[in-house]
């Protein structure tokens, strides 16, 4: 039997928790100084939007490079999936509305802005939960 991982090589992991920082700040910023306080925009709020904007394609990418190995073996071993899929999800969901942000209509505008921001804060969270189930449990033996 083969012993096998599904946890992250050093450089792809501490670039997603990178990028990932990355999002949280410049995310939780825009939507604390923008939507909750109502701030006029200053420079460092149109680049903190336009570094969360490229931060994000990279976490897309990111993501991408998960599904061979990582998401793909924790299925076959049913690990941590309880936790992985929500945060797939609730990704994804992320991505669909940051593109919502830029193409909906001005009567859906608010709707996907607020579905944005939560799901937002909720996957700020969410990633380190899941990151701390999978450090709990052993390496799982595949035949």
């Amino acid at each position: 039997m083969m012993k096998t991982s599904i946890r992250l090589p050093k450089i792809q992991k501490y670039t997603l928790y990178v990028i990932w920082f990355i999002l949280s700040v410049t995310g939780l910023y825009f939507a604390y100084s923008q939507d909750w306080k109502g701030y006029d925009p200053s420079e460092m709020t149109v680049y903190s939007l336009k570094l969360h904007g490229v931060c994000a394609s990279m976490m897309l990418i990111l993501i991408g490079t998960l599904i061979p190995i990582h998401i793909q073996r924790s299925l076959e071993t049913k690990r941590n999936v309880k936790s992985g899929i929500p945060t797939l999800v609730f990704m994804l969901l992320l991505a669909f509305s940051g593109v919502g942000l830029y193409y909906s209509g001005e009567g859906w505008i608010g709707v996907v802005k607020l579905i944005h921001i939560w799901v937002g804060i909720l996957v700020i969270g969410l990633i380190p939960f899941h990151i701390w189930l999978g450090r709990r449990r052993k390496k799982i033996t595949l035949p």
